[in-house]
């Protein structure tokens, strides 16, 4: 019974963090593009905005669990 209700708010979560991740980048896509002119320049240029973004946040996840593993190997990460 515990198992299933675990299901489901783990599948309702990552909707909504889907939902909210598609509403952010279509913003930052909507405002990056905004100040060019024809509609095909404002998409890419805010695709490419989007995409930098995205990789900053890959790129601070990555150092996080550099440190995590760091952490871990000095004994410091309880379990």
């Amino acid at each position: 019974m515990h198992i299933a209700d675990g299901n489901a708010l783990f599948n309702m979560l990552q909707q909504y963090s889907g939902s909210i991740g598609i509403a952010a980048m279509s913003v930052i896509i909507a405002i990056a593009g905004s100040p060019y002119q024809g509609q095909s320049k404002q998409v890419v240029m805010g695709s490419q905005a989007a995409f930098i973004v995205l990789f900053i946040f890959t790129l601070l996840i990555f150092a996080c669990v550099l440190r995590l593993i760091k952490r871990d190997k000095q004994g410091l990460v309880k379990n």
